[in-house]
């Protein structure tokens, strides 16, 4: 009878630990899944707009060319030349990317866009000094589902600061 409760008490305890929340990953249940590739967000091509205002389900945020917002990390540091989001973290947070180095915006007044190396030869989009990214839980043009995830991802707004308020 004792080993029939220590087993139950371990697989509740395994259980649980699998579902808890890590602010690196999208939040949903079952732990991290094993790294595989990093998606990229596809690269802008040159003469595009990579970076505009959009209509989302948190309000009018940044969004890359194809409509999907983009969001910053508290653990980048503004500046450093690289991202902070590595492993899992990238398989829920995309990179956005662009074939050029002088990536252009469309609507964006006094916002600094630079890029950093990305994989493949693209460049990952800055914004003000800190990479962006897209959500994989974002599936439409217009989802914001990754707004304050962790309370460590934040929306943009127009100058390109990080919106710290609110979930979707």
């Amino acid at each position: 009878m004792r080993r029939i409760w220590a087993v139950a008490a371990i697989a509740a305890s395994l259980t649980i630990s699998s579902c808890a929340f890590d602010a690196l990953d999208s939040g949903t249940t079952g732990g991290d899944a094993p790294v595989s590739p990093t998606p990229t967000s596809p690269p802008a091509l040159a003469d595009e707009p990579v970076l505009k205002m959009g209509a989302t389900t948190f309000g009018e945020v940044m969004v890359e060319n194809g409509g999907m917002t983009v969001y910053v990390f508290d653990m980048d540091e503004v500046g450093s030349g690289v991202s902070s989001c590595e492993g899992a973290c990238l398989q829920a947070w995309i990179p956005v990317t662009s074939v050029t180095e002088n990536p252009t915006v469309e609507g964006l007044q006094g916002v600094v866009i630079d890029t950093i190396p990305a994989q493949e030869g693209t460049h990952q989009l800055t914004v003000n000094g800190r990479p962006v990214y897209r959500y994989q839980d974002d599936t439409q043009p217009g989802d914001a589902f990754g707004q304050a995830v962790g309370d460590v991802w934040w929306t943009l707004d127009s100058a390109g600061t990080p919106i710290t308020t609110g979930g979707s």
